[in-house]
């Protein structure tokens, strides 16, 4: 049956709170975008569980200056309490002196989520960088 457009527009706006969470330091809002299990993958960096994802949440927004996470062409496919989330991703962050905002990272987005009493989470987020 697929997705219905409330599922597909709570999972969109799950994207778009971890990165708000996660760029402006709110460590308890990241961890609770994801499942209790929850997985952040990025390659050499791979954080497991609430707790360690909310120690990450805690660190991350003070590694680069004014961090800001765009994820674009998000695509969701799924069915039930299942779903994936592909999408591309830039980080861009102030650099320099006098300061001026770059893309400091990019890359895609491969996630896998579920519905968890009625809400949208992602299990395990997969970010693989263009580098």
């Amino acid at each position: 049956m697929g997705l219905t457009i409330d599922d597909q527009l709570a999972i969109q706006q799950l994207a778009a709170r971890y990165n708000h969470a996660i760029d402006s330091g709110d460590s308890t809002g990241f961890a609770g975008a994801f499942v209790e299990s929850g997985v952040l993958d990025a390659g050499e960096l791979v954080v497991e569980g609430r707790t360690d994802l909310e120690q990450f949440g805690k660190s991350f927004h003070t590694s680069a200056r004014a961090p800001r996470h765009v994820a674009t062409n998000l695509v969701i496919d799924g069915d039930g309490d299942q779903a994936t989330l592909h999408a591309y991703v830039q980080m861009y962050a102030l650099v320099g002196d006098p300061p001026r905002q770059e893309i400091t990272a990019s890359g895609v987005y491969a996630d896998t989520l579920s519905k968890v009493d009625g809400k949208w989470l992602f299990e395990r987020r997969t970010f693989t960088s263009d580098a």
